[in-house]
């Protein structure tokens, strides 16, 4: 009901109510007006005795007219110079900006128009623009739209423990900032295969769009088997449609994790920490012969651990009171894995047999701690030198 309309009815309950000659007819009237009004009894007793409300009356027309026309075109004018702000950063430089257009014989001010744009108001300003259409395209949250967006087509989900076809990759990214977030510094992007364990790494200054995906499909070109699946936080660097596209062009099932939600990418993670952190530590590298140096430290390795290192994976789980207890199967490599799981070409697991042979593991161990030995400044005068 309107607010007329409930004014009406209660002038009319009102003059019923004063009318009436009894307790129970005046009750009857009350009860009336709560289940028409559905108001408290008190609140309806205390309208009823009130004097009488006035109906709402139409707006009166106006009967002026509007002021300030003569100068209506300098003003747009000078909103149109000024990009068009609002009349709260329009109207302290009106005026001025009017004269300083006209010096420039861009309008032309007369005396009246020159008297008008000093009298107007700023209320009747903010009045008279809110009636002109700004050609300027409105602001729009567009990121935000696009991040919603692609939150939508891109479902979240996590693998399963239990998953046994290989090709299901975890993929993330590690900051080398030294404890400060501050400036421009180096990231790890980690990959690993939730079913057999390979993983590999790259590094890259930055936590770009482009580069990520850079280096992601450059470490995919190179990965032994055709993965299926592709599973990432809700980084914007992952979250985004070069990487959404990327992955509907080859057929790869991209889902996220729950925001904040470690344990949906579980394996990455467990990498993260002993192939990353056991590494390379928690130093700040942000020069390009740091990524360098990385980039030489995760070439070695990657086939150190994955053609060398064995692994245990959780076969069983069963709840014991507050606590899970695991089961594992026996230690085996990344590279034994994928044999069993039989996911490899047979070019492929030849080339990979023929490497693991022709590689000592212990060579491949002191290599990788002379690497670690030398960081990232020692690499970069030796460079220097073999350049000079």
């Amino acid at each position: 009901m309107s607010l007329k309309s409930r004014r009406e009815y209660l002038n009319t309950m009102h003059e019923r109510y004063c009318q009436a000659n009894s307790r129970a007819e005046k009750s009857q009237l009350i009860d009336e007006v709560t289940g028409t009004l559905d108001y408290n009894r008190k609140y309806a007793i205390q309208v009823l005795n009130e004097p009488l409300l006035p109906v709402a009356k139409p707006p009166a027309k106006r009967s002026k007219s509007l002021l300030y026309l003569e100068a209506m075109p300098a003003i747009q004018r000078v909103w149109e110079a000024l990009d068009y702000p609002c009349a709260e950063r329009l109207h302290p430089v009106l005026l001025s900006t009017a004269e300083h257009l006209a010096s420039h014989g861009e309008l032309t001010l007369a005396a009246t128009v020159r008297e008008q744009l000093a009298e107007i108001s700023r209320s009747t300003l903010a009045r008279r623009l809110a009636k002109w259409r700004s050609p300027k395209p409105k602001f729009t949250l567009s990121n935000q739209k696009r991040l919603s967006r692609l939150r939508s087509e891109i479902p979240i989900a996590h693998y399963d423990w239990q998953e046994d076809r290989p090709g299901a990759l975890e993929i993330d990214l590690v900051e080398h900032n030294g404890g400060a977030a501050i400036g421009h510094f180096g990231y790890t992007l980690s990959v690993v295969d939730a079913v057999s364990g390979y993983s590999r790494r790259r590094a890259l200054l930055g936590r770009g769009q482009t580069g990520v995906l850079r280096e992601l499909m450059l470490i995919l070109s190179e990965w032994p088997f055709r993965p299926w699946g592709l599973h990432s936080d809700n980084g914007s660097e992952f979250l985004n449609d070069q990487l959404l596209r990327f992955c509907k062009t080859n057929n790869l099932t991209f889902t996220r994790s729950r925001p904040y939600r470690k344990n949906d990418n579980p394996h990455v993670e467990q990498k993260n920490r002993q192939f990353v952190r056991e590494i390379v530590g928690y130093e700040r590298y942000d020069t390009p012969e740091a990524i360098t140096w990385l980039n030489s430290v995760y070439a070695c390795l990657d086939i150190y651990a994955n053609l060398f290192l064995p692994m245990r994976k959780v076969i069983a789980k069963e709840r014991r009171g507050a606590h899970v207890h695991k089961s594992y199967d026996v230690a085996r490599t990344p590279l034994e894995r994928l044999k069993e799981a039989g996911v490899l070409e047979v070019q492929t697991l030849a080339q990979l047999e023929r490497q693991l042979q022709n590689t000592s593991p212990l060579a491949l161990h002191k290599e990788l701690e002379d690497l670690i030995a030398m960081g990232p400044a020692n690499e970069a005068a030796e460079i220097e030198t073999v350049a000079q």
